[in-house]
């Protein structure tokens, strides 16, 4: 089998800022979280946003990194504009309402991915803008370093009650910088550019293309558009590239249309499963059958949940991978995959040695199975968030743990 001989795919996206908004709590020895009778204020150091609380001496201080770099000034641009390359976060005008730290703790959300954290969420849609927290099971060795710990978390759109999520951006500076060229283009920039700009060129951020302000009349300039814009300017965004490649199919210039979803590929393989599913719905449109059903079971080597949004997603791919059938339902659909899915996995785990793996890679592989198998059967996440907090917690990966119960109630 072809899928066999292939390593499960894990990458990591580049080390985009600096600057990183950090969480830091105060709490005593024998419980987690904050007191109620704790007084939060918001206060910015070298240019890091973190929520600190009064608490006697006797009680410990611990600090949780949240790796979104300007989280309040992104937060204020999505409330504007919305988050582009979405489908239910799209609007702006005040759609988009900010999820404040506390909130994003709340029951509310104890059936969303256990890797994600909600930092808005529309009014019309209930959709979220999410960061997702991510540790690849190849850089466990490296854990500690300051490069991982500085790694910005990827924005997502998701929702509570979803088995997967649809990437926006691979960090919170990329996706800012677009909404405000989007702005710009489209006479409505003066304002959003304003805030967008507020605090950068002070070095801070490692990528300096993104540390320089936003100057107004930028893609009209370029003079290629918006879009291309972006890509040029900016960074990847899956949305833009699935774009490319459909004006170039309208065009019938198929070529062109192929190459746009590889590099689309390119850009975020071993991330995101959705990019590998576009191209396999487009080598399907040019009946090529045989490459749509490879390029669709390449998504079964990555996080399951970045396959897409909804259960129709997941059910298309399993068509496509041709383990499952048209004549198939829904959860027969899924349910064959999944057989499949543990066919591979088996595979792999029997040609490993002992010593193949650190405690730390192998409580992140076996996390990553309980989700992969939620996000196929339509378990809800609530109801298997304590058993990933514990595979983390026992291999040392508290802060993992920690961030999952934080909506464990």
């Amino acid at each position: 089998m072809l899928l066999a001989s292939i390593p499960r795919v894990s990458a990591s996206s580049s080390c985009v800022v600096s600057s990183v908004v950090s969480f830091q709590w105060r709490s005593s020895s024998k419980s987690f979280g904050t007191s109620s009778s704790s007084s939060f204020r918001l206060r910015q150091r070298h240019g890091q946003s973190y929520f600190s609380s009064s608490s006697s001496d006797e009680e410990k201080t611990e600090e949780r990194v949240i790796n979104v770099s300007r989280l309040s000034t992104l937060q204020a641009l999505l409330t504007m504009r919305g988050a582009p390359g979405s489908i239910g976060c799209i609007m702006g005008d005040g759609d988009l309402v900010p999820v404040s730290h506390s909130s994003s703790s709340s029951s509310e959300y104890h059936n969303l991915h256990p890797h994600l954290l909600p930092l808005a969420k529309s009014k019309s849609s209930g959709h979220l803008v999410c960061a997702l927290r991510r540790w690849y099971a190849d850089e466990s060795e490296t854990f500690n370093t300051p490069s991982l710990l500085a790694r910005p978390w990827p924005i997502v759109e998701s929702a509570v009650g979803m088995p997967g999520m649809r990437l926006l951006s691979l960090n919170s500076e990329h996706l800012m910088r677009r909404i405000a060229a989007d702005a710009d283009a489209n006479n409505g920039g003066d304002d959003v550019v304003e805030i967008y700009n507020e605090g950068l060129g002070n070095g801070r951020l490692i990528e300096k293309s993104m540390d320089e302000p936003y100057v107004r009349g930028s893609v009209t300039k370029l003079g290629h558009g918006l879009d291309k814009y972006v890509l040029l300017r900016v960074g990847p965004f899956p949305d833009l590239y699935e774009t490319m490649s459909n004006i170039h199919l309208t065009k019938n210039d198929i070529k062109s249309s192929l190459i746009a979803a590889e590099a689309s590929n390119g850009k975020f393989s071993g991330r995101f499963g959705s990019s590998f599913v576009f191209y396999a719905k487009l080598l399907a449109s040019q009946q090529r059958e045989e490459e749509s059903r490879d390029a669709a079971r390449m998504t079964l080597r990555m996080s399951l949940s970045t396959m897409g949004l909804t259960k129709k997603d997941y059910v298309d791919v399993a068509r496509m991978t041709g383990y499952a059938t048209t004549d198939d339902d829904g959860d027969v659909a899924l349910t064959k995959m999944l057989v499949m899915y543990e066919k591979i996995r088996h595979h792999e785990n029997k040609d490993e040695k002992p010593d193949d793996k650190t405690p730390q890679q192998k409580a992140i592989e076996d996390a990553d199975y309980i989700l992969d198998k939620a996000c196929l059967m339509g378990q809800k996440y609530g109801e298997i968030r304590s058993d990933v907090a514990t595979i983390y917690r026992n291999a040392g990966l508290e802060e993992d743990a920690r961030f999952i119960e934080d909506r464990s109630m």
